[in-house]
């Protein structure tokens, strides 16, 4: 895993080292051009002195700096008659420049740069040699060198600290978090966190908090679980234990009837706990969700309730139209319709009626569920998807799950509930969908 901190460091260290690079090499370029203009300067101010002077009387000692100067500086005199009455050097003999003023010349020892002036029917030239003059340029130049070293490990270092400060809100964060329990889902500190940072750390604080609600909803389930299932095993222990004591043939059946109808309600029992588990956001699988068929899956539904339908002599009216889809996962969508239909066949008084309709309007799919029964009162209307959560007086035969299933599937499928009074005088159950575009 790659270090931020390193990163960053190494990015400021690049750009410090190139800024000191081309700090340097402007300096140099900046150093060496004015070091050229002071060597022609004192090569100009050298002829001028001279151009004043008795040549005739003129030699090497009588001009000062000339043979003791650190900078290699030739000066010859030339006559009316092209002869050479002065050179300060026998070794480094020049020719005569007809040109006055600045000029380069080449030599077989090299380039040499030359000012000729004229005075007194003499010229009088002041050389030196390029190679010269370009090492005292770099020695000048490279002694502003030794500033920019210490000035840029001082800009690393604060750069260091910098950096290290500016992490170091994220570096307590991940230590906290590293030593919190697993069941721990209280937020974290924004204190000194960078504003750039600060955006993480409310998404981290929100993510905990969904964590908290989440993992309490998962104890609540569990813990009412639990107790759910805790009656039906007892009861199915019970009636194992009076079936061991059954002596005759009819007490015998009647007790193998009352156990197998415990077994029937404690194994849909543990089918509703599972299929409520399944429509957990975080069980879900994305690639399930597809193009879905609300007719087809209303009639799926519709036969899944068919048989329970014609025991209690309820009719069922459907009105629907084709072609409604939306993005959901058949099955799920089948549980949710079939749910709905069967609490509103259970709870009408035999021979009632159930009217279905499926219709979009504007851009909105709805399915209206409404059944002939006696509905529900307003007060309880708040509390019936509860998980576990039964109506006073109502049937003991329920678990209590199956509206809870279907609030969670409509959830999942970006789907909203409305519970009213129905046209026909029992319970509306209006589930609204967003249409595909």
């Amino acid at each position: 895993m790659k270090s931020l901190r390193v990163q960053i460091i190494l990015m400021f260290g690049i750009a410090i080292l190139v800024a000191a690079a081309l700090q340097f090499a402007t300096s140099v370029n900046a150093t060496i051009r004015e070091a050229n203009k002071l060597f022609d300067y004192h090569m100009q101010q050298m002829a001028l002195v001279l151009q004043d002077s008795d040549f005739k009387q003129l030699d090497s000692r009588t001009v000062l700096g000339i043979e003791s100067n650190h900078f290699d500086f030739v000066v010859q005199i030339w006559g009316d008659d092209g002869e050479r009455v002065y050179e300060s050097r026998q070794y480094s003999s020049l020719p005569q420049q007809s040109t006055l003023g600045y000029s380069t010349v080449t030599l077989a020892n090299g380039d040499w740069r030359v000012y000729a002036v004229k005075a007194h029917n003499r010229v009088i030239q002041v050389a030196q040699k390029i190679s010269t003059r370009s090492q005292r340029a770099f020695a000048i130049a490279f002694s502003t060198l030794w500033p920019v070293i210490p000035v840029s490990l001082l800009l690393f270092c604060v750069a260091w600290f910098g950096i290290s400060a500016a992490l170091a809100p994220l570096n307590r964060i991940g230590k906290e978090l590293a030593l919190r329990h697993t069941n721990s889902t209280t937020t974290v500190s924004d204190e000194g966190v960078p504003q750039e940072v600060s955006a993480l750390v409310v998404e981290l604080n929100s993510l905990l908090i969904r964590m908290g609600h989440a993992l309490q909803s998962q104890q609540r389930f569990v813990a009412d679980a639990a107790h759910e299932l805790r009656s039906p095993i007892t009861a199915l222990r019970l009636q194992v234990q009076n079936l061991g004591r059954t002596r005759d043939e009819n007490t015998h059946a009647q007790a193998i009837g009352r156990l197998l109808g415990g077994v029937d309600r404690a194994s849909h029992l543990v089918e509703q706990l599972l299929t409520l588990a399944r429509q957990d956001p975080a069980a879900q699988d994305d690639s399930a969700m597809q193009k879905s068929d609300l007719g087809i899956c209303l009639e799926l539904a519709i036969s899944d309730v068919q048989i329970f339908a014609q025991n209690k002599q309820v009719t069922l009216q459907v009105r629907t139209q084709s072609g409604l889809c939306i993005v959901g996962e058949i099955e799920s969508l089948r549980v949710m319709i079939r749910n709905v239909l069967d609490n509103a066949i259970r709870y009408i008084p035999n021979a009632g009626m159930v009217q279905i309709s499926l219709e979009e309007l504007k851009d909105k799919i709805v399915l209206t569920i409404q059944d002939s029964g006696g509905g529900i009162a307003r007060a309880e209307r708040s509390r019936i998807f509860d998980r576990f959560y039964r109506i006073p007086g109502s049937s003991k035969n329920g678990s209590g799950l199956g509206l809870a299933i279907v609030k969670a599937i409509a959830d999942l499928h970006g789907a909203t509930i409305q519970l009213d009074d129905a046209a026909i005088g029992g319970l509306a159950v209006l589930i609204t969908f967003k249409a595909m575009n």
